[in-house]
């Protein structure tokens, strides 16, 4: 039976399609990829196959009453585990971890598959994470673990080798941007979103661009009202402030903050090479001060290379006050 539904990832696609054509399923998966990818979405779609009543059909029927309550996130053999927010310091509850656990020693009430999704597995405790190691050493049969993770290594190794491995890519632009046109954004909305969403459709659905536009105003008239370097140093622990949680930071997050930067240089840089029509920001109220195409392409850089710090596990307040302080100079005088 074949998975539908899924954007942009034939490869993990065909692996999951493979494997249950083979009767091959393993009893854990690692979904690996960013966020808004389609994990949580593949996991679904996976239990919806495994339990549909047609199983004469190419793909699940969507009618019968395992589909109906698989798409409504009803049925009863569909446990889904996430962290109870977004923040980094969230963490998923080993009492909650527990139940599900004990949920597993029933047979699947639907005489099915049961299917446990456990969303941003690396924000389990190491309480909760070996609870679930003892798990995924003797599952109970008729269950199927799903772990996502965006990057392996910050889960247990032990979790990782008990867990059969998929990949999930970054969307490209072009996959974002026919999403959202589709879902009736405007498709210069669409193509802005689609280059500041890092490959998630997921990000691309949440962004707001009234903030994104405050966000980048704030950004602007700070850099051309230099404050020093201890006023340096303050805009950036503010900056860096939410994305992090407790002994957590969440290196990605920050990185795709200062995508609005990277891209105002680059409209600016099409701009002064005379292609406005390359640009991605709303025209209307994107003013870029008399900035030539010289001044556009370092101040490009400069970002890139402090996001490339910032996940090479540099100290991030320092990096984006060394950022900012390029900027200053890169900037033309008001």
């Amino acid at each position: 039976m074949r998975l539908e539904g899924i954007l942009g990832q034939r490869r993990a696609v065909a692996q999951l399609e493979s494997e249950m054509a083979a009767g091959r399923l393993a009893h854990a998966y690692l979904f690996v990829g960013p966020l808004g990818t389609g994990r949580g979405t593949t996991a679904l779609k996976l239990f919806q196959a495994l339990n549909c009543e047609d199983r004469g059909g190419e793909t699940a029927c969507g009618v019968c009453g395992p589909c109906r309550r698989a798409l409504a996130r009803q049925h009863e053999d569909l446990l889904v585990l996430a962290p109870p927010n977004d923040q980094a310091s969230a963490q998923i509850k080993v009492d909650e971890l527990r139940e599900m656990i004990r949920a597993l020693s029933f047979a699947p009430f639907g005489g099915g598959t049961r299917l446990v999704l456990i969303r941003q597995a690396q924000q389990m405790n190491p309480s909760s994470a070996n609870v679930l190691l003892k798990t995924l050493e003797e599952p109970p049969p008729g269950n199927i673990l799903v772990l996502t993770v965006q990057d392996p290594g910050e889960i247990l190794p032990t979790l990782v080798s008990r867990c059969r491995r998929v990949n999930f890519l970054p969307l490209t632009e072009e996959v974002i941007a026919g999403e959202l046109t589709r879902r009736g954004l405007e498709p210069q909305a669409a193509s802005l979103r689609a280059a500041l969403a890092a490959g998630s459709l997921g990000r691309a659905l949440e962004l707001d661009q009234t903030r994104l536009r405050q966000t980048l105003e704030r950004l602007l008239e700070h850099i051309q009202a230099p404050a020093g370097p201890l006023g340096d140093w303050s805009f950036a622990e503010e900056l860096v402030a939410p994305f992090r949680g407790g002994e957590r930071l969440d290196r990605q997050g920050l990185v795709e903050a200062l995508d609005l930067l990277a891209l105002y240089f680059r409209d600016g840089a099409a701009q002064a090479a005379g292609r406005p029509q390359a640009a991605l920001l709303p025209r209307a109220g994107v003013e870029f001060r008399g900035l030539d195409l010289e001044a556009a392409s370092r101040g490009f850089g400069l970002v890139r290379a402090c996001q490339s710090q910032v996940l090479a596990n540099a100290a991030p307040e320092l990096a984006v006050a060394v950022l900012l302080q390029g900027l200053h100079g890169a900037m033309p005088a008001s």
